[in-house]
């Protein structure tokens, strides 16, 4: 797989994630990252450093946060353990490189704001 296509899927899997048409929870068999072009690197090394952040959560956690940061969805206990290992810096790396996306980048400043209010209010 191509290293770029794999980051955009883990991207966007981690929040993956996007605004007010995201209400509902996300399904396994319809995956909302599945063919988002990549946006460029905007610094080397960046997308190596999101795949490690990104590999702390599960594809489980991934959508929790997905459908918290772009809809109404909960983050819980044990997803929230494994955001707080992930790190505050791999936090906002993530909202960052998202909100860059095409997609996402009229939700840019609100999916900065969910997922900092996320990573906050996890215990």
């Amino acid at each position: 797989m191509d290293k770029h296509i794999h980051v955009a899927s883990t991207l966007t899997l981690v929040f993956i994630v996007l605004l007010c048409h995201a209400t509902t929870l996300v399904s396994a068999v319809d995956d909302p990252w599945t063919g988002l072009p990549v946006p460029p690197e905007p610094s080397p090394g960046f997308y190596k450093h999101l795949q490690a952040c990104a590999d702390v959560l599960t594809r489980d956690c991934g959508l929790e946060i997905y459908n918290y940061v772009l809809g109404s969805g909960h983050v819980g206990p044990p997803c929230c353990q494994k955001l707080k290992q992930m790190g505050e810096t791999c936090n906002n790396d993530l909202a960052f490189a998202l909100g860059r996306f095409d997609k996402y980048k009229k939700a840019a400043l609100i999916i900065k704001t969910k997922s900092a209010r996320m990573f906050s209010t996890c215990h």
